[in-house]
């Protein structure tokens, strides 16, 4: 089935330049890694993460659009679900985005039904649903689950926002090792449907453990707090016992997922996270990362034992890891020149 490569920065532009890319390295890493050679489209802002929406700097929405000139890229605009708290703030910033960069912005992801409401009536762009929006299960421990080909359908819940018109678009994930859309693709043959690959998300909340590392005890751990982009420093990796990996950004989990194949229909899109780019790992295609990634190697280690000792290159900030089965953090702790234990 023919793919139309893209690639999404959303959640994570701002660790691209922590690390000391530029969004157009980070794009070229990421479509070369997808075998590809460019993409055709590029989504900003966030899927999961309202805080990291309203504090992304501006610099960096003006580095993706001019990207997106300079490389003849569409843009959309990815928008979270956002908190009554921080309603207005997130519409205002979506009118200032569409406002400034809307020849480049042709549509607009909304990730809840009272988004898709607001952006209907004053974006005057097409809206694509968003991950949050489809609930197939996803989980790769359970291989009877996962190892099957899966045929997504509509929710039930959806049919009413279709009806209603405004619709151009849905985003789906890698939830099964084969996706079929072509259930999907007859109730809605002109409607784009994109894929997120390599990386399925399996679950995100509202608290961020990163932006709570710091704060006293009694302040941590509160929904939707406001936070310093402390994820684009620091990500925690697992592999737990039995060979699945896990992968902890901002608010939400991912699981890899290389080798899902999409079966049946007419092309998607494939929209592309840099995390194979961003995240340092062992067995990894690329090196560096916004910080030092600990993983349990397929076995508990006993505390007290000797581990293998990797320099964590200068500049990175942050570390996160696991031991016997625990998450260890230190966000921002990490001096130059520390040892990691991998």
């Amino acid at each position: 089935m023919q793919s139309i490569p893209t690639c999404s920065v959303a959640d994570v532009a701002a660790a691209a330049r922590a690390q000391g890319l530029s969004l157009e390295e980070t794009v070229e890493r990421a479509m070369d890694l997808a075998g590809r050679t460019a993409a055709e489209r590029l989504y900003v802002g966030s899927n999961f993460c309202s805080q990291y929406f309203l504090r992304q700097p501006m610099s960096l929405w003006s580095e993706a659009f001019a990207l997106c000139r300079q490389r003849g890229m569409a843009a959309t605009l990815v928008v979270p679900v956002v908190s009554q708290r921080d309603l207005a703030s997130a519409c205002s910033l979506v009118e200032e985005l569409l406002n400034s960069h809307g020849d480049m912005i042709d549509e607009v992801t909304v990730n809840d039904i009272g988004m898709f409401a607001h952006c209907r009536e004053q974006c005057g762009r097409p809206l694509n649903l968003g991950r949050l929006f489809f609930k197939e299960p996803r989980d790769p421990r359970y291989a009877d689950l996962f190892e099957r080909r899966h045929a997504v359908g509509l929710p039930a819940v959806l049919t009413d926002l279709f009806s209603g018109g405004g619709v151009s678009g849905i985003e789906l994930d890698p939830t099964h090792a084969a996706l079929d859309l072509s259930e999907i693709r007859g109730l809605m043959p002109h409607v784009n449907v994109g894929v997120h690959m390599p990386y399925c998300y399996l679950s995100t909340g509202t608290i961020c453990e990163f932006a709570s590392i710091h704060r006293p005890v009694r302040e941590k751990f509160r929904p939707n707090l406001p936070c310093a982009l402390e994820c684009a420093r620091c990500s925690i990796g697992y592999e737990l016992p039995y060979g699945t990996r896990l992968l902890k950004w901002g608010r939400a989990v991912y699981f890899p997922n290389h080798g899902c194949s999409v079966c049946e229909g007419e092309a998607f899109r494939m929209i592309v996270t840099p995390f194979d780019v961003l995240v340092p790992r062992r067995d990894s295609r690329t090196l560096g990362g916004p910080t030092a990634v600990f993983r349990q190697q397929g076995h508990v280690v006993p505390d007290g034992a000797t581990c293998e000792r990797l320099p964590v290159a200068a500049g990175m900030r942050g570390a996160a890891g696991v031991q016997s089965g625990k998450a260890l953090i230190g966000a921002g702790a990490g001096a130059p020149g520390t040892e990691a234990c991998l």
